[in-house]
């Protein structure tokens, strides 16, 4: 059975009200009616099972008859780092991250960055992008919702308190260091930053300037992948490391 999403305030004495997005999809898309079965879900990961007790044009009213709180975080948390690329790719980005399992996901402007945008459209760029990581959520059944963030500069990134995580930097310069060799040296896969260049690829003092900050640059092999696939072949060797697929 599908799943909606509900923010967690709207529960109100085992009733929630649904409206805008999922209203709509919910009664003029599926036609669910009064009495109808329905399941649900929060930021937090919590899955409710309820009934349908009114539905109108702009609202539908859910008794919530069960609730499973979500497990705590047992695997592996992965943030991306990704430098904005051009056009649509950071939708694809965020939903198949989201499907793999990434835990936060955090769009940078670098030397060598495109695309740009401006204070209000950003705003409603990560907007976009976080009801991707929603509906992504809701297709693949994870239980997690990735945080998405707002556009960072590169210099605050290095600067982050990444205690005990693994810091990777993907560069296609890099000729001795492949990305098998850090994982298997790294022994433990349960914190892991991930730093991926835009279209251009990291500038050499980027690359120096993440090094001196703890990150290590490493290679993909002889392949030059695209941005949008990066993160996506890199997430999905990580998990599977660490167990995800096993």
């Amino acid at each position: 059975m599908q799943r909606f999403y509900i923010e967690k305030a709207a529960i109100d004495n085992n009733t929630v009200s649904i409206e805008g997005r999922e209203a709509r999809h919910i009664g003029k898309v599926l036609r669910m009616c009064e009495h109808d079965s329905i399941n649900l879900f929060d930021a937090e990961g919590t899955v409710y099972t309820g009934t349908i007790i009114k539905r109108d044009t702009k609202r539908v009213l859910v008794r919530i008859d069960d609730r499973c709180a979500a497990p705590e975080r047992d695997d592996t948390i992965i943030i991306i780092g990704q430098a904005l690329p051009k056009g649509m790719k950071m939708d694809l980005i965020v939903q198949k991250g989201t499907e793999l399992g990434v835990s936060r996901i955090i769009p940078f402007s670098s030397m060598r960055t495109v695309a740009r945008y401006d204070a209000r459209r950003e705003q409603d760029k990560v907007r976009h992008w976080q009801q991707i990581a929603v509906e992504s959520v809701k297709q693949s059944g994870m239980r997690h919702i990735p945080v998405v963030e707002g556009v960072s500069e590169f210099k605050g990134l290095l600067d982050r308190n990444l205690d005990g995580y693994l810091k990777i930097i993907l560069w296609e310069e890099e000729n001795a260091v492949r990305l098998r060799q850090v994982i298997k040296a790294a022994g433990s896969l349960k914190k892991v930053f991930i730093l991926i260049g835009p279209e251009g690829g990291f500038d050499q003092k980027e690359v120096s300037s993440a090094r001196e900050h703890g990150f290590t640059p490493v290679s993909l092999g002889e392949a030059v992948l695209r941005t949008e696939t990066v993160s996506l072949a890199v997430t999905a060797v990580i998990r599977y490391e660490a167990g995800a697929f096993a």
